[in-house]
């Protein structure tokens, strides 16, 4: 992290600011066009889980979860700059989540390549697996 304290935020209202950077890390991970700033604020307002990830203003990370009946939640997106990855940020998103959600069943759609972080979180995994982003070139 930077000298700055990294700050969590559960299901926030969005601001302008957030919803770009929402958009910059949706871009960075490799998922393509976002969408317009209000398409992002509906995104969130309708889901009924989400963390943001602050390192001071800059969203670095974030999570969102959709609960499907009274015992099942669908993790639909988790995701962390690529310059904040390997620091214990998607981790942090993820045990917060974890302690927000006892005794559900979880379970989302991983990303291929990225499987062992969900099944080392106890998050089960639905077939079949999400393709991960092309790389230039491939």
């Amino acid at each position: 992290m930077t000298d700055t304290a990294l700050t969590i935020l559960h299901n926030p209202v969005l601001s302008d600011a957030q919803c770009a950077g929402i958009a910059a890390l949706y871009r960075a991970v490799g998922w393509g066009s976002p969408g317009t700033a209000q398409e992002i604020r509906e995104l969130y307002e309708f889901s009924s889980y989400t963390l943001l990830a602050l390192d001071g203003e800059q969203v670095i990370g974030l999570l969102r979860a959709e609960s499907e009946t009274a015992q099942t939640t669908w993790l639909a997106e988790i995701a962390v700059l690529p310059g904040f990855q390997s620091r214990g940020v998607g981790h942090l998103l993820m045990t917060r989540f974890l302690a927000d959600h006892p005794q559900r069943t979880l379970y989302t759609d991983a990303t291929e390549g990225v499987e062992e972080f969900f099944v080392r979180h106890g998050i089960a995994l639905r077939r079949p697996r999400v393709p991960g982003p092309r790389k230039a070139g491939a």
